[in-house]
């Protein structure tokens, strides 16, 4: 009966391998030939230094009470000889003593040594404390070969420690050749006789496919077993499947008290989700004050996403006092450890005056960061930034790069912009077709400015065959938005009865509810209806001073016409030069009717 004879648990921690549960790789088979090459520490010890007893004094019994009441020495005197002798038990426990310093002077090579000697007569536990000496090169030379030999012979009695750390060598191909199958099949030896770590680790191995095929209930199954003995990272694993639905029936609820139990003990991830549970109300009531608590611990815990949400709340003085200073140092901090969030929001508020003075260049910097992880409205206005100037050098084509990469990802802004940058030529060869596809992506959403472009494109044949009905579809699904130069081009369509039939009336009424946007189109046709008494009284001044706004905009047609009023004294005074002079600025545009004038009066 070995029960309480040998020295168990934390007596022998000097002598554990530290396994690393979060860092398993698999690998082969275990080389038997190992064990031909089996070369134990000597048979010969070196002198006790305390008094031992005779073989005959000695009672093992008895050395196991004396040690039991710390009277060391005495465990030793009566261990020793019957270690001597051959006693299993005495060689084990005799080992301990060394390994750990008790009663003795601690001593890694004898405890090695009457490790092996018990190993040697099959003792499980002393193989796993003897592969353990190899893996760490304690008390002998480190040899992972050995080692895995020696936790094989232990693994193979069920020892449930060599199962495990058996199953860390295949992992970390560490005195064999890296398996994930054969890595599983000790970890999974060791989970089935209760050792909670391994459980997680077979868990995360099914998860993932490391070893076996993924099997999302294998994996479920095993978390809840490491659970059960309240392992709180399988706590925090089981959370995201009821957070998800996936393997389980989606329950916000049962994920937020996974979660809680979990920070409970201090996982700091766990911390983290709880904090942004109470901030988003998931499985719980909306709570900021304990938002702002769990996020504080999981913060302090060097955790960046739960920085970076601690921050938002800071910024919004929610559950805390608003302290924009601090939201900027912990966005920062969130932001350098590579939270794609926290840099998107770093970026607005150091261009928003959130921090007394704008700092766009450093605003340029922390979008730019954002944008090469990915994050699609970073990427937007890092292309605005670089088409403006903003912050950064002035670089069109750099523009039309980060316009491409959010357009992708369907940020309408950037589609509208990109199809800007291909229509004007900037950044890229001018590309009639390419603006009008992405002005059509953008118009299909609803907007209103993509509509009226893809209306003037149909209308003038820009990158798409000319065609008056689509261009009065577009027109008035923009105007049907209150989009002015919609409306204003719509009521041109309407005078001229292009694409739709001829309607003076509706046109002039169009033309009127435009006026505010100061359409030079709509100015020269309204004023010519007040010039000719069409669809509303005659009236000169009136007219004079519609072609006015729109001569000064540049429009050749209206100073053609405002000319002419000069020259014929109709609605503003006679005055020859100064029809001379708006006669010219329509002729350098090529204004047929201003160069006859011009001719005309240059030349009477």
């Amino acid at each position: 009966m070995r029960l309480n004879r040998i020295i168990t648990g934390a007596m022998l921690s000097s002598f554990m391998l530290a396994a690393e549960p979060q860092q398993q790789v698999e690998t082969a088979k275990a080389a038997d030939s190992a064990a031909a090459q089996i070369s134990v520490t000597s048979t010969t010890t070196k002198q006790p230094e305390v008094a031992v007893l005779t073989l005959a004094e000695a009672n093992f019994d008895t050395g196991m009470r004396a040690f039991q009441r710390q009277h060391y020495a005495e465990a030793f005197s009566h261990w020793y000889p019957l270690a001597q002798a051959g006693e299993v038990d005495a060689q084990f426990n005799l080992a301990a003593m060394y390994a750990n310093g008790y009663g003795i002077q601690a001593d890694d090579t004898e405890a090695a040594h009457w490790f092996s000697e018990a190993a040697e007569q099959g003792m499980a536990q002393a193989q796993y404390q003897l592969a353990v000496a190899h893996a760490n090169g304690k008390g002998l030379a480190q040899d992972d070969a050995l080692a895995v030999y020696w936790y094989l012979k232990a693994a193979e009695q069920q020892y449930a420690l060599a199962q495990y750390n058996l199953g860390f060598m295949y992992a970390n191909g560490r005195g064999v050749t890296q398996d994930y199958a054969s890595a599983l099949l000790w970890y999974q030896r060791a989970a089935e006789q209760g050792d909670v770590d391994a459980q997680y680790i077979v868990a995360e191995r099914y998860q993932s496919g490391r070893g076996a095929n993924a099997d999302l209930n294998q994996a479920i199954g095993w978390y809840q077993r490491a659970l059960e003995q309240g392992h709180a990272r399988a706590g925090y694993q089981l959370a995201h499947y009821y957070l998800r639905g996936q393997g389980v029936a989606k329950n916000e609820s049962r994920a937020f008290d996974l979660f809680s139990r979990a920070a409970s003990q201090g996982l700091t991830e766990a911390q983290r989700e709880l904090g942004i549970s109470y901030s988003v109300g998931r499985g719980v009531r909306h709570n900021d004050s304990k938002a702002v608590s769990a996020l504080e611990a999981a913060c302090n815990g060097q955790d960046a996403t739960a920085c970076y949400y601690l921050a938002v709340h800071l910024s919004e003085g929610r559950g805390v006092k608003t302290d924009e200073v601090r939201a900027a140092l912990l966005f920062e901090q969130a932001a350098e450890a590579g939270d794609v969030q926290a840099q998107f929001r770093l970026g607005a508020l150091l261009s928003q005056n959130a921090l007394s003075t704008a700092d766009e260049t450093a605003a340029f910097q922390w979008f730019k960061r954002a944008a090469e992880q990915g994050h699609a409205e970073a990427q937007y206005l890092t292309a605005l930034r670089l088409a403006n100037g903003t912050g950064t050098a002035q670089n069109d084509a750099e523009a039309v790069k980060w316009y491409q990469r959010a357009a992708e990802q369907g940020v309408v802004y950037a589609q509208y912009n990109l199809g800007f940058m291909y229509g004007a030529g900037r950044g890229v060869p001018q590309d009639d077709e390419k603006a009008l596809y992405w002005y059509s992506k953008v118009a299909a959403t609803g907007d209103a400015d993509a509509q009226f472009n893809l209306g003037l494109r149909y209308e003038t044949g820009r990158g798409v065959r000319q065609d008056d009905i689509q261009a009065v579809k577009w027109y008035q699904k923009a105007a049907d938005q209150g989009h002015l130069r919609a409306i204003a081009y719509l009521g041109y369509m309407y005078e001229k009865g292009y694409g739709v039939s001829m309607d003076e009336r509706k046109a002039f009424d169009l033309y009127q509810q435009s006026l505010s946007a100061r359409v030079p189109r709509a100015l020269t046709a309204l004023g010519l209806f007040y010039k000719n008494g069409r669809q509303v009284k005659a009236d000169d001044k009136k007219a004079a001073e519609l072609f006015l706004l729109a001569a000064e905009q540049g429009y050749a047609n209206a100073q053609y016409n405002l000319g002419w009023m000069y020259e014929y004294g109709r609605g503003v005074s006679k005055d020859l030069i100064k029809a001379r002079d708006w006669y010219q600025r329509a002729a350098e545009q090529s204004e047929p009717l201003a160069q006859a004038q011009l001719s005309r009066l240059l030349n009477p």
